[in-house]
């Protein structure tokens, strides 16, 4: 068990504290190197099929698809249910931090003039999907059936934060400052769940 608490303890610093900095260089400079170029390339590789799949994946990060797949989860998972307060905690959290930092950035998106640092799309998404590789890694599970999830909440995850680029709704780095937050908040709630596991139950009450 030691080796998950420290694994979690350091997803938890490292994204957190990459995320602090990436904050601090976006509030001091604007746009960072590589936003222009890798917004570019994404742009002309869009064709319109790319388009449509965009439009669907941007769904991922919304709470229409986040809220019934965490009560999907929560339904299906007794882990989750344990400590269904803590996750939902996080959840919340996630996104109210998010729209805090976009007050203090304020970076404007590269269409319009509302706030985009960091993107609150892929946060909501990392944060469940990180959540879910978690609760999921906790379940009596075969290892195919624990893999194909944790695969599939990773491909979701990339997916939405490529779809809010596509979409012309982020720069890059918003979208990696998402994936660091969400990331970040979830490996927080991780790391506390694996230091407190469950209590053993009472053994029987000695005879006088």
């Amino acid at each position: 068990m030691d080796h998950t608490i420290a694994n979690w303890r350091l997803a938890c610093l490292i994204t957190l504290g990459a995320f602090l900095g990436l904050s601090v260089a976006a509030f001091a400079t604007g746009l960072l190197p590589g936003d222009l170029l890798v917004r570019e390339g994404l742009m002309e590789a869009k064709t319109s099929l790319a388009y449509e799949v965009a439009k669907a994946a941007n769904q991922g990060g919304t709470w229409h698809v986040i809220l019934p797949a965490s009560l999907l989860v929560l339904l299906l998972s007794r882990r989750a249910r344990r400590r269904w307060w803590l996750w939902s905690a996080i959840v919340v959290t996630s996104p109210v931090l998010e729209h805090a930092v976009k007050f203090l950035v304020g970076r404007p998106r590269p269409s319009g003039f509302s706030l985009g640092f960091p993107s609150g799309h892929t946060t909501g998404a990392a944060t469940f999907a990180v959540l879910l590789i978690y609760i999921v890694s906790r379940e009596s599970l075969t290892p195919a059936r624990r893999h194909a999830i944790q695969t599939l909440a990773v491909v979701m995850m990339l997916l939405v934060g490529w779809a809010r680029i596509v979409l012309h709704a982020h720069w890059p780095t918003d979208v990696l400052g998402g994936f660091l937050l969400g990331t970040g908040c979830a490996a927080a709630g991780a790391w506390w769940d694996s230091t407190h596991p469950d209590s053993a139950p009472p053994g029987p009450v000695p005879r006088t």
